[in-house]
């Protein structure tokens, strides 16, 4: 019985170490084969380097047009990472995959800390890190990082796993604040986090409504650097726009570059030309996308045998990594209840937006606004004892994620 065990085990291990090598392969295979002119960024980091905001010219489909200006619509820090290689060389810059494979390493090397405060089984430990890494939406930012929103979400994972890690390990308050300022500017959505760090900054023994000296200067502590980084923010706005509160969506798309859209993508062009960002009708396509749809391939031909459709609006969250379910599992306390508040509000927010994160194989990518948080408390609920069953509903994440871009792979070239 015991050699059945090992044999058990030792399978499994070789499963999960040679998906994650095709993963890891596949971010290897393109960052190789990277072209310039892709990424916004390097525009956006000329830009900086010449002492203006707007950009010479668009490498995507989200610019904006305005008064005769093309701006990259985009918050800074990510151009601000690439500016010291634009500056060396030059715009035509073609390493932000490179670049993002640094992030996803620092962001790995963060959770192997974070979880190794709750899990003393190292190889638990691993499997939960390579979980988030792997089975996640993360990889595939990562793999896609020579587009300006994949390198974005990659940069933003990271730095909201760098508040966590502050938290959690450090228990410094000015480097949560730091790294949520440094998030905020690279995915807005990153400042409602606050919330939740200030609830876990407070020690358990305490009220979170408490108001005194303690609880005031922890606030202040965490809140210094978001408010400067909001104040950038507005101030970035109205040097663009004229208006702190104009984030540039109001001038993509315009008409006289039509010529200039994917195909691929024209129902976005059209959702924000007629219905706008956000709208109600966004809510039902977004919904199913989020908890219902499964890998979206179709077949033709008279006998059906010939791959003629695939889908690349995303797939439901807990079809496309199942073992994100244990966060239900998790002990309910405050620190659970803010977490669920801030996920619920992240999300709620995207399932009215104009785009659920296009393009995509796997999970939706807009969840990784969110996801460090649900993480937290599946590496805080794992067990032991279950590991198996963990380990099992991430092998079948794993493969979905090489299913879906191999398939992907073949479908688009």
């Amino acid at each position: 019985m015991i050699s059945i065990e090992r044999f058990r085990g030792a399978l499994l291990t070789t499963i999960l170490s040679g998906l994650v090598f095709l993963l890891l392969a596949a971010i290897v295979f393109r960052m190789i084969g990277e072209q310039p002119e892709t990424n916004s960024y390097a525009l956006l980091a000329e830009a900086f380097l010449q002492g203006r905001f707007e950009a010479s010219r668009c490498f995507d489909l989200d610019c904006a047009l305005f008064e005769d200006k093309i701006f990259v619509i985009f918050p800074p820090v990510p151009a601000l990472i690439a500016l010291p290689f634009v500056a060396l060389f030059g715009v035509g810059f073609h390493h932000f995959i490179a670049l993002g494979l640094i992030c996803f390493f620092i962001t790995g090397l963060v959770w192997w800390q974070i979880t190794r405060n709750y899990q003393r089984d190292y190889r638990l430990a691993l499997l939960l890190v390579a979980a988030f890494l792997f089975a996640t939406p993360l990889q595939y930012t990562v793999l896609r990082a020579d587009g300006v929103w994949f390198f974005a979400q990659a940069i933003a994972a990271m730095l909201t796993s760098l508040a966590l890690w502050s938290a959690i390990n450090k228990r410094n308050a000015w480097l949560v604040g730091l790294f949520i300022g440094l998030a905020f500017l690279t995915r807005q959505m990153s400042i409602l986090y606050m919330p939740f760090f200030f609830v876990l900054m407070t020690p358990p023994d305490r009220s979170i409504f408490a108001i005194n000296v303690e609880s005031i200067e922890r606030l202040l502590k965490l809140a210094v650097f978001p408010a400067i980084a909001i104040g950038i923010y507005f101030a970035y706005n109205y040097a663009r726009f004229g208006d702190p509160m104009q984030t540039g969506y109001a001038y993509i798309f315009p008409p006289e570059w039509d010529a200039l859209g994917d195909p691929s993508a024209k129902w976005i062009e059209a959702r924000v030309q007629e219905l706008g960002l956000f709208h109600r009708d966004y809510l039902l396509f977004n919904l199913v996308h989020f908890f219902v749809q499964g890998p979206d391939v179709e077949f033709s031909g008279k006998y059906l045998t010939q791959m003629s459709g695939f889908g690349d609006k995303g797939i439901a969250l807990f079809i496309g990594a199942p073992f994100l379910l244990y966060f239900f599992l998790a002990k309910w306390n405050r620190e659970y209840l803010f977490a669920g508040l801030t996920i619920t509000l992240i999300a709620g927010v995207t399932l009215f937006y104009h785009s659920n994160g296009f393009s995509q194989y796997s999970v939706q990518r807009y969840v990784l606004d969110w996801l460090p948080l649900m993480m937290l408390f599946v590496v805080r609920t794992v067990r032991q004892d279950n590991m198996g069953i963990f380990a099992m509903l991430v092998v079948q994440a794993l493969f979905l994620n090489v299913a879906m871009q191999a398939l992907a792979f073949v479908a688009n070239g």
